[in-house]
């Protein structure tokens, strides 16, 4: 007979299974009973680790965000220049760098324009304001060291990376020719680095 799992092992068990099953289906066309047959469980046991769907994507969604903090943390942990630091993060976008994540972030555009549950709105809006908070505290670090503009507030400036990390998302999949092509990538790059130095004080 088969080792029954532990409670956290079955239940990182269940939130993995559960990105193809959502990739597959959207979130509207999963269910329950496929995402306990795509974890190779029954529905009842589903049910002991989360109460329903939505509870699980949420869940899933808040694990993704713990995921990418820490990596963006290990990746930038060697570097002292916070803008080098910005430069590092311009190229770690979760929702196109990493195959799984990317393929959770399809689920979640999807999610934003078909759902209206409070509990999902709830956990994305989190999830996008954890990323905010992170990149704000990295440029206001760049505006002290006069890397970054200071007319504009850094919390603005975070969310307009993220706005411009989300469009390359979108758009990335549809393969047109020429759009994330590693010379066009780094010439963005390059641009949101202009718009971050823009016009900065002298040093004093």
């Amino acid at each position: 007979m088969p080792r029954r799992m532990k409670a956290d092992d079955r239940r990182q068990q269940l939130l993995e299974a559960s990105i193809q099953c959502f990739a597959e289906y959207g979130y509207k066309g999963t269910t329950t009973a496929k995402l306990a047959k795509a974890a190779q469980v029954s529905e009842p046991v589903l049910y002991q680790h989360f109460d329903s769907k939505q509870e699980l994507f949420a869940s899933l969604v808040e694990q993704v965000g713990k995921e990418v903090i820490l990596q963006w943390r290990k990746a930038i942990a060697p570097l002292r220049s916070p803008m080098d630091q910005l430069r590092v993060l311009f190229r770690l976008n979760p929702a196109t760098t990493d195959p799984r994540t990317a393929q959770l972030y399809q689920v979640i555009f999807m999610a934003q324009t078909e759902i209206n549950d409070p509990k999902i709105q709830t956990a994305l809006r989190a999830h996008y304001q954890q990323y905010a908070k992170f990149l704000t505290n990295v440029i206001k670090r760049a505006q002290r060291m006069n890397q970054v503009r200071r007319d504009v507030l850094a919390d603005g400036l975070a969310w307009q990376l993220i706005h411009s990390a989300i469009g390359f998302a979108f758009i990335k999949p549809l393969d047109i020719p020429g759009h994330a092509t590693p010379a066009n990538v780094e010439q963005t790059i390059g641009l949101l680095v202009e718009l971050l130095a823009g016009e900065r004080d002298e040093a004093r």
